[in-house]
């Protein structure tokens, strides 16, 4: 990948031959092996595997928070392997929206000035509409100014979808999301992130356990020893439970 004229047509997320080690005392420990995915505009892309397949490496690897050992990532068109830690962090401020299992919320900033905080990060002026309305969208209009310690685990990751919603990035990257919400708050978080990754020029990418979850997805991509081994669109959550039951066996197999 030289330039971006080489990019597919509506791509967002480009990975190719994508490899992660870790080095661990005299050796290193493999992760990811010559991966290669594409998630267009428009997409919520979820990816699946046994415990230990590389989901949350890879996912970490596109979004720029770790460094490939080789291969090549791009987003929205720009190169992350020849970008400088200044563009990276210009580049996740600005475009990209990250909600994780730890909600990642400030424990001393009321909910309102944490939904606005990458806007204060940017050095932009705080629309305090756009911030209103976000809670409003995730069921927290009027708790702006609580402070996240007074708030149920399911209502904290609320306000980091909201924190996304006002923000408005182009490329949303989700670790877990529903993992530690009930079934309600789930529902709200994962019709969010369907709505984000459902509009033209932004997806949405979802590293799930649950097959509830990515049967709501436009495509399921399943993960074994760090490499893609399947992929699923249309996604039902009998096919995709199947699908992950039958690579948990193959991996028990070898083990």
């Amino acid at each position: 990948m030289t330039n971006q004229t080489q990019y597919p047509a509506g791509a967002l997320i480009v990975a190719e031959h994508v490899s992660k080690s870790y080095p661990v005392g005299n050796s290193t420990v493999d992760i990811l092996h010559d991966v290669s995915l594409t998630v267009s505009e428009g997409e919520v892309c979820a990816i699946m595997g046994p415990s230990g397949s590389g989901k949350s490496t890879l996912l970490y690897c596109l979004a720029g928070l770790e460094q490939p050992t080789s291969g090549e990532v791009a987003l929205l068109g720009k190169s992350l392997t020849r970008s400088t830690r200044k563009q990276l962090a210009e580049l996740r401020r600005a475009e990209l929206g990250f909600v994780f299992q730890s909600y990642n919320l400030m424990p001393t900033l009321p909910v309102a000035e944490n939904v606005a905080l990458p806007f204060r990060l940017r050095g932009e002026r705080v629309d305090r509409a756009r911030i209103e309305a976000a809670l409003d969208a995730v069921g927290l209009g009027g708790r702006g100014s609580s402070l996240p310690s007074s708030m149920s685990g399911g209502e904290q990751q609320r306000v980091a979808i909201a924190r996304v919603l006002a923000q408005r990035p182009q490329i949303v990257f989700a670790d877990e999301p529903t993992g530690a919400l009930d079934t309600r708050a789930g529902r709200i978080v994962l019709s969010e992130l369907r709505r984000i990754g459902s509009t033209p020029g932004q997806c949405v990418l979802i590293v799930t356990h649950d097959p509830a979850v990515a049967a709501s997805c436009d495509r399921v991509v399943f993960m074994r020893d760090g490499r893609l081994a399947q992929q699923m669109s249309a996604p039902t959550t009998e096919g995709v439970a199947g699908m992950l039951a039958s690579l948990e066996a193959s991996v028990a197999e070898v083990a």
